[in-house]
């Protein structure tokens, strides 16, 4: 399924940010007494921050508060604790070099989202990278998927794929008409992936290249 667009989520499908986003999350709740395991925190990694923290315990009147003690800790510490998945600059430079018109697609907000990519070396390989807005005017996937689509001109939907590994990521994909792709190495599981909608599912950045690129083989594993 060739495409000459594709849109990435960032938490999950390009980057392991799990230990900096379960940290960010233990220092909010526990400014108002509360908290979690990494498996429950890890539930909320990729929906938007203001729903785990409501699911999490955070009061709704406190929810704002919550938000705020969250960044401030993510801004300076949790924003690094973070990695690239295995392959994934590969298949990023792959997809580039076959003319494919990359960009990010994120709940988190946009300047922490460039700030990972330039951090990671990758920000030159993305015509946008869209995200939640500081305003809160944009939270929701659908939201944010929008907004890249229109930094991108409006292409035509058919021409476009967005790769992630939550259902919120398929949920938008199936919103805006376009191919939904979900990896099974995020922090969703196959079966919320297939539930949301996913066209298809890859468990490697090999196979994600292959199914972009019909003319690429994945690697043999060894």
């Amino acid at each position: 399924m060739p495409s000459r667009i594709v849109l990435f989520d960032l938490d999950g499908t390009l980057t392991d940010s799990q230990a900096g986003i379960v940290a960010s999350f233990r220092h909010a709740l526990g400014s108002f007494g509360l908290d979690a395991d990494a498996a429950a925190i890890r539930r909320w990694i990729g929906p938007p921050l203001v729903d785990g923290l409501a699911a999490l315990g955070v009061p709704a009147g406190e929810l704002d508060a919550a938000v705020a003690v969250y960044r401030a800790y993510f801004s300076t510490t949790g924003l690094y604790e973070n990695r690239l998945y295995d392959g994934v600059d590969g298949l990023l430079r792959r997809l580039g070099d076959a003319g494919v018109t990359m960009g990010v697609a994120t709940s988190k907000l946009t300047p922490f989202a460039r700030r990972i990519t330039e951090h990671f070396g990758i920000a030159a390989r993305f015509r946008v990278v869209a995200g939640g807005s500081v305003d809160g005017r944009r939270v929701r996937k659908e939201d944010v998927v929008a907004h890249a689509l229109e930094r991108l001109g409006a292409p035509d939907a058919s021409t476009v794929a967005l790769v992630g590994d939550r259902g919120d990521d398929m949920r938008a994909a199936g919103a805006h008409g376009l191919a939904g792709i979900g990896v099974t190495w995020g922090y969703g599981t196959p079966q919320e992936l297939a539930d949301a909608g996913a066209a298809h599912l890859v468990s490697s950045p090999d196979e994600l290249a292959a199914l972009l690129l019909p003319s690429v083989s994945p690697r043999r594993r060894g």
